[in-house]
């Protein structure tokens, strides 16, 4: 992990606490560890598949999430006594303990209302009871759902636990999404015009002007089924991508290739024989079967994509395929 968190392009950060309330972030500077291991540090390091894709072998084990949900394998070392404080994530998370043990205190019901550590880097709560307790054991698996208070202590010199998380785009997003979809649309002529019916010159907004914004709140609302599978199928392809992505080594020999784990993927069915493909909010039309193939398999041969040479080609010269370990 530390070795691995010394590459160019690999987000890592070290979290410790002298006091075990106010809790401070290093970011991407591993080499400060041994001047704070007298303050219960841990370090964290994220996507880690990206940079091993052998790890997405953990995703078999939770088969019903949907593949564009899936984010990143975030790995975390802590040595005895290490915690990041208790806290809560807006998105769904499965906590799989590695090596070692760590004790869990969580919630059973969503924390609404909380008061946050002041001057912490992190957003630490302060002064947790939880209601639940568990210690995790290698294998062992702990699911905690958004907004899930949960606090952790690693209770081993060696503890390893893995965050599988899973993507939650905020609903502001996705309407910004869609507004900045339709405004494309536009042409530069479409604009707000007066009423005319105006006698003297005054500051009012009127009901023309809210009429009119209700016309283009209107024009979401007649967007089609496809249109909004677009939308959603690029902006959730592209949703958290690395800006240093790792290179992958070239070879046109091998049989089994995959999707590059840097980049995300999602289809949109358009009828039983065709399909909107997402790569990185990019879109390509294709078979549904060459959708399916490519998206929800794990590995797969260049015969199993044939069926479109061109853009199997296409997705070859960008490394969207790369051959499978």
């Amino acid at each position: 992990m530390f070795e691995l968190s010394r590459r160019e392009g690999v987000q890592s950060r070290i979290i410790y606490s002298e006091d075990n309330r106010h809790y401070r972030a290093v970011y991407d500077d591993p080499d400060v560890w041994s001047s704070l291991t007298d303050m219960n540090p841990t370090l964290l390091v994220s996507d880690i598949e990206k940079w091993f894709p052998q790890t997405l072998a953990i995703l078999s084990a939770l088969p019903f999430i949907k593949a564009w949900r899936f984010d990143d394998l975030m790995l975390s070392y802590a040595p005895t006594g290490a915690s990041v404080g208790a806290h809560i994530d807006q998105y769904d998370v499965f906590l799989v303990q590695v090596k070692g043990q760590r004790q869990w205190s969580y919630d059973s019901t969503v924390l609404t209302d909380f008061v946050s550590v002041e001057d912490s880097d992190l957003a630490v709560i302060d002064g947790y009871q939880p209601q639940l307790s568990q210690t995790l054991s290698p294998g062992d698996v702990l699911y905690l759902p958004p907004r899930m208070a949960h606090h952790g202590i690693s209770l081993d010199d060696d503890c390893l636990t893995l965050s599988v998380g899973l993507r939650a785009p905020a609903d502001a997003e996705l309407l910004t999404a869609l507004a900045d979809y339709v405004a494309q649309q536009l042409p530069e002529s479409a604009r707000l015009t007066d009423a005319g019916k105006e006698t003297q010159a005054t500051a009012a907004i009127t009901e023309h002007e809210i009429k009119h914004l209700r016309k283009q709140i209107k024009r979401l609302q007649r967007l089609t089924d496809t249109e909004l599978a677009d939308i959603f199928g690029q902006f959730i392809s592209s949703y958290r991508l690395l800006d240093d992505a790792p290179d992958y080594p070239i070879k046109d020999t091998s049989e089994q290739w995959q999707k590059n784990p840097a980049d995300s993927f999602a289809y949109y069915a358009l009828d039983e024989q065709q399909a909107h493909l997402y790569i990185n909010g990019e879109q390509y039309g294709c078979s549904l079967t060459f959708a399916e193939r490519l998206c929800d398999m794990s590995t797969f041969t260049r015969h199993q994509l044939s069926s479109n040479q061109a853009l199997l080609n296409q997705l070859f010269l960008y490394q969207h395929i790369i051959a499978a370990d």
